[in-house]
């Protein structure tokens, strides 16, 4: 990746790296940046030619020091704060490419979305539980990521309670993939299904594709409604899809394996 691997040392090439940027970006990235310095001392990585892509995206994923994880918009800031200080070294001479030219992360939202909390979650199954069983078939599929066209697409063939999995068809924005019930999930649909027998899990109309969507987020809302949140900006149906895809990178730590598992 570098020419330059003998470089004095991995502060004195950040610094002549720092020098090429104007004053109010070096101290618009010189936090981000300082942290990634302390992270490649954890690394023990002391040589700035040694930089790899890999240690650029476990930084970009890592933990805030509160031990809380880092935000999609803090991950998208620290992308571009090594983005700039990746082409000022090549400017000083130091490198040849960039380490996080294929550092890939989901979107970001000028209208984000808000995940749902693990007790939000239960609250909204409990009422999910009270209502009909199409409703709690689809928030059952929703927990495993699927959005409301994808739920209405859904059949009994799709699913396999014993592997606790769903063939998910993809739609406008998401891939086709398999999602994976949750516990309770798993449940919701057991009953679901020997009520349906065969056909679509949570929608029965016969209208247009988009009518099937509406039809399922309608579903999905109401559950939010009844449990209080729906009255805040940033709760919406994807913020289900969203606490399933938290859910997957808080087991693995990998972005790119949350938004895989989103089907972005």
């Amino acid at each position: 990746m570098s020419d330059h691997r003998s470089a004095s040392g991995l502060q004195d090439a950040v610094a002549q790296c720092m020098q090429q940027l104007g004053v109010a970006s070096a101290q618009r990235i010189g936090p981000t940046v300082e942290d990634f310095l302390a992270f490649l001392e954890t690394c023990g990585i002391s040589d700035f030619g040694a930089i790899t892509a890999d240690s650029c995206l476990r930084f970009v994923g890592s933990r805030l020091q509160s031990g809380r994880l880092a935000s999609l918009a803090t991950q998208h800031n620290r992308r571009a704060a090594l983005r700039a200080l990746f082409k000022a070294a090549r400017h000083a001479g130091l490198l040849t490419g960039d380490p996080t030219i294929d550092l890939e992360l989901p979107p970001s939202s000028s209208s984000p979305t808000r995940p749902l909390t693990d007790d939000e979650i239960e609250l909204c199954r409990d009422i999910a539980s009270w209502g009909s069983s199409r409703v709690a078939a689809a928030w059952a599929l929703a927990e495993a990521t699927a959005r409301g066209g994808e739920i209405a697409e859904v059949t009994v063939r799709n699913i396999d309670l014993d592997r606790a999995v769903v063939k998910l068809p993809g739609g406008a924005r998401t891939e086709p993939r398999t999602g994976e019930l949750t516990a309770w999930g798993v449940e919701a649909l057991r009953r679901r299904v020997l009520e349906v027998e065969v056909g679509a899990i949570a929608y029965s109309g016969r209208g247009s594709s988009n009518a099937g969507q509406v039809s399922t987020c309608r579903a999905i809302s109401s559950v939010l409604v009844r449990a209080g949140l729906a009255g805040q900006p940033a709760v919406r149906p994807a913020s289900l899809a969203g606490w399933a895809g938290r859910r997957v990178f808080e087991q693995t730590g990998r972005v790119e394996d949350a938004a895989r598992a989103m089907g972005v």
